[in-house]
């Protein structure tokens, strides 16, 4: 009697198991969601980078009547055109640099002096 006692026990416990390892399996996993992509606000796109540094540019009283031209790809903008100084060119370069998704400006400004 003990014997089919033992038996028993032992049968219940392996359906037991396989019964967890079965429940493992199927069970899916879940990830948590990144908390630096729903913190990271979204960047502006190409065109739009480019438009927010030209209107930062344009802003700028003794910068505007130049006329420079912007463009951007990724998070970085070229500057085009003409300044009267080499102090006008840099400024150019240092108010596209705070513009908001602005990570590299290549500033192509030729000065006249």
């Amino acid at each position: 009697m003990n014997t089919n006692i033992s038996r028993l026990s032992l049968s219940a416990c392996l359906l037991a198991a396989t019964l967890a390892i079965a429940a493992c399996a199927s069970a899916p996993e879940q990830k948590p969601a990144p908390a630096a992509e729903a913190t990271k606000p979204a960047l502006p796109k190409d065109a739009a980078l480019a438009a927010n540094v030209k209107t930062a540019l344009d802003s700028d009283a003794e910068l505007a009547k130049f006329n420079l031209a912007v463009t951007g790809k990724g998070e970085d903008v070229t500057i085009e055109g003409a300044t009267d100084t080499g102090l006008q060119m840099a400024q150019a370069g240092i108010i596209a640099e705070k513009v908001p998704g602005v990570r590299y400006v290549m500033n192509n400004i030729q000065p006249r002096d």
